[in-house]
């Protein structure tokens, strides 16, 4: 992993006092194809109360089944159901039987009310309990309702989430339709180092299991940890993003990032006050060390540390801004004022929302020729939620919640700095049946690829006529690291054995299929051209 730490302003006046911003940039490398991924151990708890009833439940079991195909048989499951009552549907498993674990999940039938933590519980005392060496432990938290039975408190919601956290076990929380608690759901994903997501309607479910597997299928690091601390005269004020931190004295930061994936970049950024006046020496010791702190799972759990020095000259005038670490600034406290605009938006205060997301507009607009790419469809989405708070729909706070955590999180980008993207494109030709030893040379050959520019690819399966659950894992993979880079991935000539395999796991609502190689030409040059347009 690497670790950078930049200031907006790199060099200020002697003897000023001034405000300034600090990025910190974590960037993690591609998966060594030589080394085969940690197992994972799943436990699914899924709300089963009545309002599930119908197209959710469905909706529900069939995005779990994707999710039971699209991991190996090295990993493991638990399925918990909760609704009045606690059902363990079944126990911890290894998937060497994918068939009759998915014939378990369709035999659910929903019920009364919503026992969210004595599902949650179960799940998590299911996940702890099994003996599986060297894996990743997540529990995934479905539900479409409030709690009515059992833990209500939030703060206690957190509380179990982050105790668990620090034993080794993440929550991430999916909340589906209008009437669940997004704050409460939220703050158990953040506490438990996972993910918060919002399913508006059932065909959304199985898109946010697929992103979710590309999430914990991928991972670097976990028990992310950074300590900064600062020397006199500099002042930490706040941490834009929305992560766990504690200050300990008035010197020292902690911050608790959580887990981070291979091949991804996490970019926090912190507001500063430098005061040069109480500290003549701040260009020689800099204005604080940064120390990041972490389990790396690509070295069987080795704990990894990583330093460095924050930097400041002194200058007869102000040295011109960082535009990289300007960028980071604003895209940290839009997903600020979504968040805040949510929770204004749940008390009423829309008025107060719609005033703070007019301003965040403004201030995206006026910077969009720092980075276009990125700033342009921010704008675009800010003014889509402007619309929506103008009528006033009863999910708002719901949907503003989202869209700021999903800003926060940025999985859809990557730091393209040294590598020259290009819009060639590259075909590759599988060569017989993929699974768990091919998988390697295929990720290798994607790799180098895109060590060389380039972001969009077909493959084709003509002569591949079956592909395992290592095979899925990795096109999912493939596809997470080319639309990272705004590439696309597309799949051509595949036989009736593979398009069967493709529609039990769902993977055709999220990788592009054509029937030769000239239609996946004309799908990638289309979405290049519909680009250059806009």
């Amino acid at each position: 992993m690497e670790l950078e730490a930049k200031l907006e302003k790199k060099s200020i006046k002697k003897g000023s006092r001034a405000k300034n911003h600090l990025l910190l940039k974590l960037k993690t490398p591609p998966p060594p194809s030589i080394v085969n991924r940690q197992p994972l151990v799943i436990g699914l708890a899924v709300d089963k109360s009545w309002s599930m009833k119908g197209e959710k439940m469905e909706s529900t079991i069939e995005a779990a089944s994707a999710l039971i195909n699209w991991l190996t048989r090295h990993d493991y499951i638990s399925i918990i159901a909760y609704s009045a009552d606690v059902q363990i549907v079944q126990s911890v498993v290894q998937l060497k039987d994918k068939s009759a674990i998915i014939d378990k999940l369709h035999s659910l039938e929903v019920a009364t009310s919503t026992n969210l933590s004595g599902g949650w519980l179960q799940a998590l005392r299911a996940v702890e309990a099994s003996d599986v060496p060297n894996s990743y432990k997540r529990v995934i938290l479905l539900t479409d309702g409030q709690a009515t039975m059992g833990i209500k408190d939030p703060e206690q919601f957190s509380k179990i989430a982050s105790d668990h956290f620090a034993r080794g076990i993440s929550t991430t929380t999916i909340g589906f339709g209008d009437d669940f608690n997004e704050s409460s759901l939220r703050d158990i994903a953040l506490a438990g180092g996972g993910n918060f997501y919002y399913i508006q309607s059932p065909e959304q479910t199985n898109e946010i299991f697929f992103k979710e597997f590309g999430d914990i299928g991928a991972l670097y690091g976990q028990a992310l940890e950074l300590k900064l601390k600062t020397v006199p005269g500099v002042k930490i004020i706040e941490l834009l993003n929305d992560l766990p931190h504690q200050k300990v004295g008035s010197d020292v930061l902690t911050i608790q990032p959580g887990d981070i994936r291979s091949d991804d970049i996490r970019n926090l950024v912190l507001n500063v006050e430098v005061d040069s006046s109480l500290n003549s020496d701040l260009d020689q010791e800099g204005v604080c060390t940064v120390e990041l702190s972490y389990y790396n799972l690509f070295e069987n759990m080795k704990f990894d540390k990583l330093k460095t020095v924050v930097l400041l000259g002194f200058a007869d005038m102000d040295s011109e801004v960082d535009n990289e670490v300007v960028l980071e600034r604003i895209l940290a406290t839009a997903a600020r004022t979504m968040i805040r605009a949510s929770a204004l938006i749940q008390q009423g205060e829309t008025n107060h929302a719609r005033d703070m997301l007019v301003q965040m507009i403004g201030k995206v607009d006026e910077n969009q020729s720092i980075a276009p790419d990125i700033l342009k469809p921010l704008l675009s989405r800010l003014r889509i939620m402007e619309h929506k708070l103008k009528d006033n729909t009863s999910n708002a706070s719901k949907q503003f919640l989202a869209a700021g955590t999903e800003i926060y999180s940025r999985t859809d980008m990557i730091d393209l700095m040294g590598v020259e993207v290009h819009d060639s494109i590259f075909e590759f030709q599988t060569a017989g049946d993929i699974d768990l030893y091919k998988c390697p040379d295929i990720k290798n050959t994607v790799q180098n690829q895109m060590n060389d520019g380039y972001r969009f690819m077909i493959f084709d399966l003509n002569n591949t006529r079956h592909i395992d659950s290592s095979g899925i894992g990795t096109f999912i993979q493939i596809v997470g690291w080319l639309r990272r880079r705004g590439g696309e991935f597309v799949v051509t000539n595949i036989s009736d054995g593979v398009r069967k395999i493709f529609s039990l796991t769902r993977l055709e609502n999220h990788i592009r299929v054509t029937d030769s190689i000239q239609e996946a030409r004309n799908t990638i040059q289309n979405i290049i051209d519909t680009r250059q347009k806009d």
